[in-house]
């Protein structure tokens, strides 16, 4: 696994300290959605940003873990990642 930046849509979360991010792979249609600890964040509320994520690979696809309190692993699009 290694670190890198997954793009994402940034949203105000439930508490000061989080921040809610939203994926949605291009040509998908059901976006994923959950709160991450703010440190994880790059970017502004409202707008398109980044989250630090754990990335894998699995055969011919790219897995994402996210920081999120249940370390949920997402597929993402290549071509959202960005090298730390």
């Amino acid at each position: 696994m290694w670190e890198q930046w997954l793009r994402c849509r940034i949203v105000k979360g439930m508490f000061s300290d989080e921040l809610a991010i939203t994926y949605l792979p291009r040509g998908a249609t059901n976006a994923t959605s959950v709160f991450v600890p703010k440190d994880f964040v790059n970017g502004d509320i409202n707008q398109e940003g980044k989250v630090k994520v754990m990335v894998f690979r699995e055969g011919d696809s790219a897995w994402a873990v996210l920081p999120s309190a249940q370390k949920m692993v997402i597929p993402v699009d290549e071509a959202d990642l960005i090298a730390i």
